[in-house]
């Protein structure tokens, strides 16, 4: 079991190795086993084999693995709502630039006001007509940006 096959450098056997062996699959190793593998070659090389592929399997009971099909699905979930968000970005945006505008303006409009005892009826007109473009503006590209 421990030897490598066709070469010069094959480690000998030794005949306590498959009672070791069997000893360690059913997870008890008695005192005198134990004693025999610590000074045997052969013996300690089957036992250090036989925990580390112990510690693998539990390894692998412990974390099981998400299969492909998984993985895949949820990596086309994430990109595509990568690709709404960064669809999305422009009309956020231009939803913010139109309310800026419009407080912008009401801000001018309540300035000249409160300066000036008589309003024009120019810049009445082009409030209006700023409200009357810039509210429906907005509404539309929240309503956009929301769906």
């Amino acid at each position: 079991m421990a030897g490598k096959p066709g070469g010069a450098d094959e480690m000998p056997g030794c005949e306590k190795e498959p009672e070791v062996v069997r000893a360690l699959a059913r997870g008890e190793l008695p005192e005198d086993l134990l004693q025999h593998a610590e000074a045997c070659v052969v013996c300690s090389e089957a036992r250090s084999i036989t925990q580390e592929l112990q510690h693998l399997l539990q390894d692998s009971l412990e974390e099981p693995m998400e299969s492909a099909a998984s993985l895949w699905w949820r990596l086309n979930l994430k990109m595509r709502r990568d690709k709404v968000s960064r669809a999305k970005m422009p009309l956020v945006w231009m939803g913010r630039i139109c309310a800026v505008t419009v407080l912008l303006a009401v801000f001018f409009a309540l300035w000249q006001v409160s300066t000036s005892a008589t309003v024009s009826d120019v810049l009445i007109v082009g409030i209006l007509a700023l409200a009357a473009v810039a509210l429906p503006t907005m509404i539309v590209l929240w309503r956009w940006s929301q769906s």
